[in-house]
Order: C-alpha cells, then sequence, then structure tokens
C-alpha cells in the first residue's frame, strides 16, 4: 500500500539555547563570542527565522527572515553565485577586498579603458545610480584587461569619466579568477564582455544585466571617446534597461526578489472599454509619455500604491491610464472613490490586455515614452523613489 511506504525520517533536532528578547528591530545576533550583522525582526507571536552557517566549528554568517532564509539555503546548495574571495588594486592604488564590502549590497560592471563603445555606457549607468541609492549600496567597476588597466590608465579614465567609485585592476591571474564565476572573459582593445551585476549584502548575485543599457547623457568626457558604433548605441535606447531597472533591483533585495523588467520595443496598441462607459485606446494618448497600471478592487498593493501614482504622475505631468483586470465595474468604481482615485479607467473582463503586455501578477506598472516605446515595466508595489526614477525618465528623454 503506497500510504504506508516511509521516507527518510526528518533530522534530529538540538535545543542549543534559549532567549527573551523585547519585540522590535536588531542588528546583529552574537553567538560563541561572535557577532553576525543582521537585519532581524522580533514580532510577538509571530516565527522569524534565522540561519547561521558555520565554518571550521567557527559561525559565519546569520540570515534573518523568510527571503535571507531561502537565499541561504540556495546558496548553500550552490545555485547562488557569489562574489570571489579577492584583493585588488583601486584607481589610488588602494587594494580594495571583498571583506571591505561585505554587510554592502554592491553593483557591479565589467570595464575596460580602451573600450569606445559599450564601457563608457555601463559608466553612465553608474554615474546615474552614484547618490541615488541608498548610502550602503556600493558601486564597483573591475577590469577585463590586465595588459592595459595599470593603475594609472585607471587613473586617467577616472578623471575623465568624472568617477568617484573604485575602479579595480589587477594581475592576469587576479582577474580571471575574479570573472571566472561570471563566465566573463578577459578582454581588451576592440572586444570585450558586458556585465552588470546586483550583488546583495552577503555577497551572492541577485540580479545581471548584459547587451546595451539606456545610458542616457554620459558623465565627463567619455561621450567625446565614442567610436561611431558607441554613438549610434547612445542615441538607441539599447536592450531597454537601464540605470532606473538596475535601482529598482538594489530596492528589491529585502523584498527576495527584482521588482522591474526592461522595456524595449513599441507598446501594444488596444482599445477597452472605460470604467465610465465608451472607450479608451492607447492612440488617445499619442505624443504624450502616459503610465498603464494593471490592477483590482480585491489587491491589497494596488490599493496602497494608486494614490501615490496619482500624486507623483500629477506633479510629473504624465498621464495615468488604470486598467481593471476582470474586475466587476461596480466593485472597480466603488475601489476608486474609496482611495480618492480620479484616473482615466479601462476594465480588461477578459485579460486581453493584460496578455499583450505578459501581465500575469498584479499590481503591474508599465512607463511608456512619447514616442511610443516601452521605458519600463515594474513589478508589484509601486514606491515613491520608483515612480521618481521612473517618470523622470519619461519626461526628460
Amino acid at each position: 500500500d503506497v500510504y504506508k511506504r516511509r521516507g527518510p525520517a526528518a533530522p534530529a533536532t538540538l535545543g542549543a539555547a534559549q532567549a527573551e528578547v523585547a519585540p522590535g528591530r536588531y542588528e546583529a545576533i552574537r553567538i560563541n563570542g561572535r557577532e553576525l550583522p543582521a537585519a532581524i525582526r522580533v514580532t510577538a507571536h509571530r516565527v522569524e527565522p534565522i540561519l547561521i552557517t558555520v565554518s571550521a566549528g567557527v559561525p559565519a554568517a546569520a540570515f534573518a527572515g523568510n527571503d535571507d532564509y531561502n537565499s541561504a539555503l540556495l546558496a548553500l546548495q550552490g545555485k547562488l553565485v557569489q562574489l570571489p574571495d579577492f584583493a585588488l588594486n583601486d584607481q589610488s592604488g588602494q587594494r580594495v577586498t571583498a571583506a571591505s564590502l561585505r554587510g554592502h549590497p554592491v553593483v557591479l560592471a565589467a570595464f575596460h579603458t580602451t573600450c569606445r563603445d559599450t564601457c563608457p555606457l555601463y559608466a553612465a549607468v553608474l554615474s546615474q545610480l552614484n547618490g541615488r541609492l541608498a548610502g550602503g549600496v556600493r558601486l564597483l567597476e573591475v577590469s577585463t584587461d590586465p595588459d592595459h588597466d595599470t593603475i594609472a590608465a585607471l587613473r586617467a579614465y577616472a578623471t575623465l569619466a568624472a568617477t568617484d567609485w573604485p575602479l579595480l585592476t589587477g594581475s592576469r591571474e587576479e582577474l580571471g579568477a575574479f570573472w571566472a564565476p561570471f563566465g566573463v572573459q578577459l578582454s581588451g582593445a576592440d572586444s570585450h564582455s558586458n556585465f552588470l551585476g546586483v550583488f546583495d549584502e552577503h555577497g551572492y548575485l541577485r540580479h545581471t544585466e548584459t547587451g546595451v543599457p539606456d545610458a542616457g547623457q554620459l558623465p565627463g568626457g567619455l561621450a567625446a571617446v565614442l567610436s561611431a558604433e558607441g554613438a549610434r548605441e547612445l542615441a538607441s535606447h539599447g536592450d531597454g534597461w537601464g540605470a532606473r531597472q538596475v535601482a529598482d533591483a538594489v530596492r528589491a533585495l529585502g523584498a527576495g526578489g527584482t521588482a522591474s523588467l526592461p522595456g524595449g520595443g513599441r507598446a501594444p496598441a488596444f482599445s477597452a472599454p472605460a470604467l465610465e462607459g465608451g472607450t479608451v485606446s492607447l492612440s488617445r494618448f499619442q505624443k504624450s509619455p502616459v503610465v498603464l497600471n494593471f490592477w483590482a478592487s480585491s489587491c491589497p498593493p494596488c490599493r496602497r500604491e494608486m494614490p501615490l501614482i496619482q500624486t507623483e504622475a500629477r506633479l510629473a505631468g504624465v498621464p495615468v491610464l488604470l486598467i481593471a483586470e476582470r474586475d466587476d465595474p461596480a466593485a472597480a468604481r466603488a475601489f476608486l472613490a474609496t482611495v480618492g482615485v480620479e484616473l482615466t479607467s479601462a476594465l480588461d473582463p477578459d485579460g486581453r490586455l493584460a496578455g499583450l503586455y505578459g501581465v500575469n501578477v498584479l499590481p503591474v506598472t508599465v512607463f511608456i515614452r512619447a514616442d511610443g516605446t516601452v521605458e519600463g515595466k515594474y513589478l508589484g508595489e509601486t514606491t515613491r523613489e520608483v515612480l521618481r526614477d521612473h517618470l523622470a525618465a519619461l519626461t526628460q528623454g
């Protein structure tokens, strides 16, 4: 009888210690005299998982909360790539190590100083992130060209690009070992590997971008050194991702995933029933940027974010079209009246519009430029910082 078969026994457990602490937020846990940084939230009558890793019998790291706990389990199974233990030189000749980055999210890009096309665009993305993110985030560029990227070359490049974040180099062996976990090849001159990664505070890779970014304006004097191909890439929107999407990925680290998708391509045209009667179409917003927000009256995050979307969009002068997903019209009208939102609203009774825009969770916010192309798509509840980033991109470029 299949129902009587037994699986393997559960691992034995041992109660090592027990303590009472007041509800609140804690920044570390001390085990056997060793303090391990961790964002720990203690709530009455609620379980908060904490995973402690041990190396050679010594407590090594603490992972608190469901997201960090699950990430640590994936890492222990070898399913997450981690920053290697490195020691490289920056443009001032100072040694920068992996240990100096622990406890901080990191945005890392590959580059080499002789690149005249894509690398300057990656520098533009980091320049736009500089000062935009919380103070604990570290920005970093690491060379892929040990033959030409001497400390003097890095110093000259930092001056040209007006950068104040570390540019790192090392020997061929050091740089090869650094880039090997990410599949980035050492290169230089007219060849290179494009890579940008977002790492959490434990050094685990949580988000990657490759290809050509939507760079906007280049910092310092980098525009003057672009090749014809680099200028063409800069004039395009690249592969649809840029500083906004990377910033979204950093902000989403605490939520356990990436909340933003790149843009690119034209927004699919549509016509749909308007909530108050008649029809509304995307062509109504022709030659104007517009924000589409997919929502439902049964969605709590939609209730929280919608007044913020209305406020920020009005401040930016960008129209918003709300799209109620498979919702009853009466329920949708009651919802909008309750949250105090007065925006143009359309109905998507059969999910056709959601299918056009690849929407399978709620809420989703799509940012569309005046030329009809998609700047980006944000999955989940937006914030003031997210909205201001994307709305600025719609109104300034």
